[in-house]
């Protein structure tokens, strides 16, 4: 069964209207277009879709059912168009973003005003928080999240990798051994994210050998935010270890010490980017992507 889709306009509005004259005067076409669209339906479809009468036409019961399904497609290919539309015009709208605090407030924060003074006709709906949000239950467009996602509907693009690093405020730094144990190391820890309070961390030291540190976690504040972990650390809370990312301008002003770079530990902070990954991406969405995808680039 082949049938042409561009009939579609025509069956509806004779539907919905009752009879060719109707339908003609909606669309704008001539009444002999809309007749012989009906026809060749019909004729593709192999059904009677309309009761003729003298003056109107009713759906049978075939074109009642057939109607149902018109509709949609035509609402589907509308949705498209404006869609495909939309990946040419000037970027404009609502765009809802789900950021995590910290990068919100240290990376992105000092940029944004640059963003929409380059792009005033979008408007920003900015979601800060923790963990992973729901894309489609709340209606958020994309999410920046820490770590990676599991989600097989959502499209995943890596932001940024960055090392974890010991610290620790310059008084407490000068009072810490110099190469201390992994037992040592972790009794000295005072604070640490809550994503690597429960398990342990892994070191590599300078000759290559692996050892599990495990926190003494209830000894250890724990903080599911990097930022309050590096403000504890700064006012004296002893030795932690956070994401280089957001410990670089604290180290460059002397308010934190990098310590034991001998001891690298092997797990890292990343930041992914999602979006849905069943329909196009607005504008207004590629041009946001492309302003993280810079600033994360200027950090690495």
């Amino acid at each position: 069964m082949n049938w042409n889709v561009d009939h579609l306009p025509a069956f509806v509005a004779v539907a919905e209207v009752g009879g060719i004259s109707a339908a003609a005067r909606r669309l704008g076409e001539p009444k002999s277009t809309i007749s012989r669209a009906i026809a060749r339906l019909e004729e593709d479809i192999g059904l009677q879709l309309f009761v003729r009468g003298p003056r109107s036409m009713r759906l049978t019961h075939d074109g009642s059912q057939f109607y149902q399904h018109a509709v949609r497609i035509l609402e589907q290919v509308e949705a498209a168009s404006a869609e495909l539309a939309g990946l040419s015009e000037t970027p404009r709208g609502t765009l809802t973003v789900a950021l995590p605090m910290a990068f919100a407030r240290e990376i992105v924060g000092p940029y944004l005003a640059r963003f929409q003074a380059e792009y005033p006709d979008i408007r920003l709906d900015l979601r800060i928080g923790s963990g992973q949000p729901d894309l489609i239950r709340d209606a958020i467009d994309m999410a920046v999240i820490v770590g990676s996602a599991t989600d097989s509907d959502l499209i995943q693009q890596r932001l940024i990798n960055t090392p974890l690093i010991w610290i620790a405020a310059p008084e407490v730094a000068a009072a810490l051994p110099e190469s201390p144990g992994p037992d040592k190391l972790a009794s000295l820890i005072g604070a640490v994210e809550t994503r690597y309070g429960e398990t342990p961390v892994t070191v590599v030291d300078k000759n290559g050998a692996v050892r599990d540190i495990a926190l003494q976690g209830e000894q250890v504040m724990q903080v599911n935010d990097p930022i309050l972990l590096r403000e504890f650390v700064c006012a004296g809370g002893g030795l932690s270890f956070a994401p280089d990312l957001y410990c670089r301008a604290a180290i460059r002003d002397g308010s934190l010490v990098q310590l034991y770079p001998h001891l690298q530990l092997r797990q890292e902070s990343s930041l992914s980017l999602l979006f849905p990954g069943r329909r196009l991406l607005p504008k207004k969405a590629q041009v946001f992507m492309a302003f993280l995808g810079d600033i994360c680039a200027g950090m690495r």
